[in-house]
């Protein structure tokens, strides 16, 4: 909880959760509602995936909000199809990107902001993309179950709207944001 200036208490902002270098105390309250909803996606579609892929005893460690199963928005349901099906699609791009691209825990942030600025090298932003950047970012929290440190899924989780937040904003903005997804 914070306390506003008249000393009253309000709940966090989910966009106050991500990354603390990452200042959007300027931004509009459509742009704060676009980064608290594509943090929900990401952790919506990261722990659906995550659910889908591995036994319960597997994902011991995680936070709550990872574990349980809720009824998706209609966003995040047309997000879970598109990414289960992209990466169904493309089984070889994304099932052996984080070997070859080599994560750990010391390089993964690094390593995702460059492969997720690879994905809309360009400026070619559209929807398809966006959905390859949330297929990615299950794919690295699935790495980062499979090798055991369950501790970084949540880390996975905030990257994506990060990102989104310093590259993409202004885009989902101009399209509609995520009622037009």
């Amino acid at each position: 909880m914070k306390r506003n200036m008249a000393g009253a208490t309000t709940a966090a902002r989910p966009c106050d959760r991500l990354s603390p270098t990452f200042d959007t105390s300027a931004f509009s309250d459509t742009e704060k509602n676009i980064c608290d909803d594509a943090l929900g996606l990401s952790v919506d579609y990261i722990s659906y995936r995550l659910r889908s892929k591995f036994e319960q005893s597997k994902l011991q460690g995680l936070n709550r909000e990872f574990l349980i199963p809720r009824s998706p928005s209609s966003e995040a349901a047309k997000l879970r199809s598109l990414a289960t099906h992209m990466e169904a699609e493309y089984p070889d791009l994304f099932e052996t990107a984080c070997t070859k691209l080599d994560f750990t825990a010391s390089t993964a942030h690094v390593t995702f902001n460059s492969v997720a600025k690879e994905i809309f090298q360009g400026g070619n932003v559209n929807w398809g993309r966006i959905v390859a950047l949330f297929t990615f970012g299950g794919v690295v929290a699935h790495h980062f179950v499979e090798t055991g440190q369950i501790e970084m899924v949540h880390r996975v989780a905030e990257w994506i709207p990060n990102f989104i937040a310093g590259n993409l904003l202004p885009w989902i903005m101009e399209n509609g944001g995520w009622v037009s997804f």
